[in-house]
Parts: structure tokens; sequence; C-alpha cells
């Protein structure tokens, strides 16, 4: 490879429109994201020394390219923020190669039932969001957290280290008595702390606009909408192994943004539908696992034989493929 730092732009095979242009969900105060996936040269690929995953630093823009092979991984999990960049048509791309179309015509080898569990997992990640949101704009806490109000000394008498392990093994028969009150009174304090942490950081980065939304509507709309965006995915992914773009229900989602329901209309839709997941898994045609020995090898494909536009994967020099390079003879 030449003597020049790598840079991800140089080896896109692909660059589409994302966020709410793609999901026609956009207002003029939209902003317009793009995400895109690179196939790096062979001897990044190999190199010990090289990692790369992701670059989302772009001066000014709202941007991020990845590595192909997290790319696959994180489909062949069906994340659902990486996984809909399969299904974005074609007025929504901005560039694209021959591998790029390869990777499409074999998207169905990413899919499985788990779509259900990422997709409605990532949903109600939101309406936990919502509840945490609300409950903090109603009743606020007013101060920080002092070790006082719990009865314990400024100098913590218990490592949080320990602490830690011992929550996550919840057992306390390995802990005298007299110490075991001790313990629920430094996790009761931590709770408390990172609570008010949290609150802080909501409130002192909170988008102006985004706030008085909240202020009017009493719940975060921008988080319903993608509560009920992501539950739509789901949907129809499991039923018919695709997504639609821009999502036909798009009108409906900008109505929950905009506050046409209320807090308590948009907990219910929300069980309701989650409650329907369980007829839609059992209907969905998908495996239950993804095929993953065709996508190594679908891989294999794309590293080593002709791709790159053109770009020797190992010698980095235009005009000849990767299986035609003369440091291999």
């Amino acid at each position: 490879m030449k003597n020049k730092q790598f840079d991800p732009l140089d080896y896109r095979i692909f660059e589409g429109v994302t966020g709410s242009q793609l999901y026609g969900m956009a207002t003029p105060e939209s902003d317009y994201d793009t995400r895109g996936i690179c196939l790096p040269p062979l001897k990044v690929l190999i190199d010990p020394f090289m990692s790369f995953d992701v670059k989302d630093s772009f001066d000014g823009e709202d941007r991020s390219i990845y590595n192909l092979a997290k790319f696959m991984n994180l489909c062949a999990d069906n994340n659902p923020n990486v996984l809909e960049l399969l299904y974005v048509p074609e007025q929504f791309i901005v560039f694209k190669t021959d591998l790029w179309i390869r990777l499409v015509e074999n998207r169905h080898l990413f899919l499985s039932k788990n779509v259900k569990h990422r997709f409605v997992g990532y949903a109600f990640s939101q309406l936990e969001a919502i509840k945490r949101h609300r409950e903090w704009f109603i009743q606020p806490p007013d101060h920080k957290p002092k070790r006082e109000e719990f009865n314990l000394m400024e100098t913590p008498t218990i490592s949080m280290a320990w602490l830690n392990s011992l929550k996550m093994t919840m057992n306390f028969d390995i802990i005298k008595d007299e110490f075991v009150e001790e313990i629920r009174k430094e996790q009761a304090y931590k709770d408390a702390k990172r609570k008010w942490d949290n609150y802080i950081q909501w409130e002192t980065n909170r988008n102006p606009k985004r706030k008085a939304s909240e202020e009017k509507l009493g719940f975060d709309g921008k988080y319903a909408s993608h509560l009920f965006r992501l539950m739509t995915e789901g949907k129809e992914l499991l039923l018919t192994g695709n997504i639609t773009f821009p999502l036909p229900n798009a009108d409906w989602l900008l109505s929950i943004k905009q506050g046409f329901y209320s807090y308590e209309q948009i907990l219910e839709m929300a069980t309701n539908m989650e409650a329907e997941f369980e007829t839609w898994y059992e209907q969905s045609p998908l495996p239950d696992k993804p095929n993953r020995n065709a996508l190594k090898e679908l891989y294999f494909e794309m590293v080593l034989g002709k791709g790159y536009s053109n770009i020797c994967s190992i010698c980095d020099e235009k005009g000849h493929w990767a299986d035609e390079c003369p440091t291999l003879y």
C-alpha cells in the first residue's frame, strides 16, 4: 500500500441518504444524513496494527462510513440502524458499485426471526427513554444526592469495584450481616447519583426545539415516532423480508411526532403492537438464523475477487485486479 493514511471514502462501495429523508418524514428543519460502506484494501484488512470499523467524524456532516466486515456483522445480527441500508431505494443512493449490487442481491442471507427481538428491543428502548424523560419533565430531581442523606461517611468504606461485582451476583450470603446494610446504602446512593447525573446531562444537552416540543406535548414526540417506525419496519421485515422506503405510514408517524396522540395512547398502542409481534413472529417465513456460511463465502468473494472499482486490493494501484497483481508472481 502506498505511504498514505487510509481514507475510507476512497474505497466506498455504497453511500446513501438515511434518516427522516429516507423515511419520508422530513420537515424543513430536518438534517441530511448519509451512511456508507467501504471495502478497505487487503493490506488494511490483514494489518494487525490497523483497526477500522467505522468513520463518523466528518467536519460539518452527519455521515458515517462502515467497514464492510463490520457492516455484515451488524446486519447478520439484524441491527435496525444498519440493516435498513440494504433496502435504500435508487433515488436515495448517492454512490454505489457492482459490489454493493452484489450484496443487495444477497440481503436475504442476513435475515432471521431475530428481527423481532432486535427491532422490538430497540423500539422499547425508545419507550423507556420516553418514560424516563417524562418523569424528569414532570417531577425533576431538585438536588444532587449527598452521601450523608444515605447515612454514609464521606469516604467510602467499600470499594466501587467490589460493589459492582457484588451487584452482578446479588449474593449477599457471603457477606457478614454487619456489612449488608452498609452495602445496600452504598448501592442506593450510587443509583441516586447515576439518576442525577443522567438528568443533568439530559437537561444540559437538550436541543432547544426538541425541548419546546416536549414541554408542549408532555413527552418526547421524536422518540415516540422512532418507536413506531422501528416496529413498522420490523413487522414488514418479519412478514415479507423487505422494508419499503419511503415508509408508507410516514404521515401517521409524523402525526405521532407532532403530538396527535396522548402519552397514554402512545403506551397503549405500543403495548398492543408488541403483543401482535408474537403472531407476526409465528407467521414469518424467515429462518431462525442467518446463513452465516453463505455470508462468509460472499465476503471472501468480495474481498479477494474482482472489485474495488479497478483498484488492486494488494498493491493499491489502478488498472488491474487483485488476482492479477504483479506482486503475486
